[in-house]
């Protein structure tokens, strides 16, 4: 199983469409949740079960992104590091876009 983040009830076109890879639910019990546990994430071990996220959540969201891609960046050149920071590089620039409309839901998990 994978984890993605994608609307559950869309509007229109883009909304039907969105759909961003978050990681296979291996690689993130092995890579993001001992990250986020060091970090002291609150958001992002919640992706494993599933959460909404709503545009008033998103500022904390993306904080804790950037916290886990830097930590990624910080671990070396290591092939494992470098997929989860492209990962999140994705989510902080398409989060965003995906919250635009007032009362859309991600669905992460």
């Amino acid at each position: 199983m994978s984890i993605s983040a994608f609307i559950p009830d869309p509007t229109n076109d883009f909304e039907r469409q969105y759909n961003v890879p978050v990681a296979a639910e291996a690689f993130f019990a092995e890579c993001w949740e001992p990250a986020a546990e060091a970090l002291g994430l609150k958001w992002v071990p919640l992706f494993s079960t599933g959460i909404d996220v709503m545009r008033e959540d998103l500022p904390a969201v993306l904080d804790e992104l950037a916290r886990l891609k830097q930590w990624a960046l910080s671990q070396g050149g290591e092939e494992r590091t470098a997929k989860l920071a492209s990962r999140i590089e994705l989510l902080l620039t398409e989060l965003p876009k995906a919250l635009q409309r007032d009362g859309v839901v991600v669905y992460i998990g």
